[in-house]
C-alpha cells in the first residue's frame, strides 16, 4: 500500500475500512477509518453502567462479549445487539491486522480529562473508536508530546465512530502515535470510548 501524505505526515486516513491496514506501512504512526457511528448506539442508556475490560482468544469473543455486557448492566436492546455486533467486527479486524489470536477489549464510559495529555502508548498498536460523545484528539508529527497542549497549533480531532490505529512505542518510538482524550471534565459531557490492544501474552506484529 501506498500512503500519499504530507511531508512529514504519519497519519493516513481514508472512509474505508481498508484504510486501517496502513498500520503496516512503514513511517505511518496513524491510520484512521473516517465512518459515521452505527446507526442506534444513540438509544444506548448509560445510566448505571461499570467498564467492561477483558481478554479473550478471537473465537471466544462473542460468549466472552455478550457476558461482559450482561456484567456491566447493559440491557438487552437493539442498541446493545449494535454495539456488540461492532465490536466484534473492529475486534477481527484488529486481530487480522496484528496477526493476533487474543485482544484485549475495555469498554469505558468516560466523563474525566481521563488521559489529558499528549502521550504515546506502551504497546504495538492500539485501536480507539468513540461511540458516543467526543473523539480521541491527536497531532502529526510535526507537533510533541511534550508540550501540555497550551501553545500547539494541530491538533486534530476524530469524530464518533472514526475508527483509528495507533502505532505504541513498542513498535516504534519514532513513528508512534500521539493522542490525548479530549478535554471534557466538568462540562457534564460523556463517551463511551473503546480500546482494543494485543493481549500481553501474545503481542506479536
Amino acid at each position: 500500500m501506498s500512503v500519499d501524505a504530507k511531508e512529514r505526515s504519519i497519519a493516513f486516513t481514508a472512509r474505508n475500512p481498508k484504510a486501517l491496514r496502513a498500520i503496516r506501512v512503514e513511517g505511518v504512526g496513524i491510520a484512521i477509518w473516517e465512518r459515521s457511528a452505527p446507526p442506534g448506539l444513540s438509544d444506548l442508556k448509560l445510566d448505571g453502567i461499570v467498564d467492561v475490560r477483558f481478554t479473550a482468544d478471537i473465537d471466544e469473543l462473542p460468549a466472552m462479549l455478550d457476558s461482559a455486557l450482561d456484567d456491566a448492566g447493559h440491557e438487552k436492546s437493539v442498541a446493545r445487539d449494535i454495539l456488540h455486533n461492532d465490536i466484534l467486527v473492529l475486534a477481527n479486524r484488529f486481530a487480522q491486522i496484528m496477526q493476533n489470536e487474543f485482544v484485549e477489549i475495555r469498554l469505558e464510559c468516560v466523563t474525566t480529562n481521563a488521559c489529558k495529555k499528549f502521550h504515546t502508548d506502551y504497546v504495538t498498536a492500539r485501536l480507539i473508536t468513540t461511540y458516543l460523545g467526543q473523539g480521541t484528539q491527536w497531532l502529526d508529527s510535526e507537533d510533541t508530546a511534550d508540550s501540555d497542549c497550551g501553545d500547539l497549533h494541530n491538533i486534530q480531532q476524530m469524530q464518533a465512530g472514526d475508527v483509528a490505529l495507533f502505532k505504541g512505542r513498542l513498535w516504534s518510538r519514532d513513528k508512534a502515535g500521539i493522542h490525548r482524550s479530549p478535554p471534557i471534565e466538568g462540562t457534564g459531557e460523556e463517551r463511551l470510548l473503546l480500546v482494543i490492544n494485543p493481549a500481553r501474552l501474545k503481542n506479536a506484529i
